[in-house]
């Protein structure tokens, strides 16, 4: 079983040397990938990356081509080990199935499959995309729940919230950092006090592409 400290040891001596200008080259393609496939913006919104799920997305993107340059690459049952397409959709399926939603709405579509099947995608990944969508669906529903008065499902938001503090993408430290969490946090207590201003500026910066809801 991996610790935290031999998983810090084992990136220290990966990313200890600098990129070739080869492996720059393979990393600069695939960002350009990720960026052509980006879902359309809706209603007025598009997505972006916070930089959690930026740092998320570099971390897969250098693990490749890490064991491409001779490191010892970390195995997948280390947390930032990697798979290929096919277990990343496994990954989501499984997620999903067990991550609710609010009523009457959807998971948006680039949950359904990988987006580049030749790429490697890091290992609770597809656990990561399916929780943080649906802490911003939970958190959208709030909002119009709490702009049209209606007290009941204001509450199930919130219990929902609440719930979704034990998930592990945001409890896991070896998966997420501090910072990450306590913006998490910061945002589940504004709604917990009813600043839907606060709440707001969080489905308008990371929320993009889950909120408004796909439909």
């Amino acid at each position: 079983m991996s610790t935290r400290a031999n998983v810090e040891d084992r990136l220290s001596a990966a990313f200890g040397e600098p990129m070739t200008s080869a492996e720059r080259s393979k990393v600069e393609a695939r960002v350009a990938r990720l960026v052509d496939h980006a879902p359309a913006r809706r209603r007025g919104f598009g997505l972006r990356l916070s930089r959690s799920m930026l740092l998320v997305a570099a971390v897969i993107l250098m693990v490749p081509l890490v064991a491409a340059a001779g490191v010892v690459m970390l195995s997948t049952e280390d947390p930032y080990g990697s798979g290929d397409a096919d277990a990343y959709e496994a990954e989501l399926a499984a997620a999903k199935a067990v991550t609710p939603i609010p009523p009457g709405m959807a998971w948006p579509s680039y949950l359904d499959q990988a987006d580049d099947r030749d790429a490697s995608y890091g290992t609770t990944l597809g656990r990561s995309m399916v929780e943080i969508n649906a802490y911003c669906l939970w958190l959208g529903y709030w909002y119009e729940a709490q702009e049209a008065g209606d007290a009941a499902k204001v509450g199930a938001a919130i219990a929902a919230l609440t719930d979704a503090r034990t998930w592990d993408t945001f409890t896991d430290e070896l998966t997420s950092d501090q910072g990450f969490r306590d913006s998490i946090q910061h945002n589940i207590d504004a709604a917990e006090a009813g600043d839907a201003p606060a709440v707001l500026r969080e489905l308008e910066l990371n929320c993009q592409g889950a909120w408004p809801p796909p439909g």
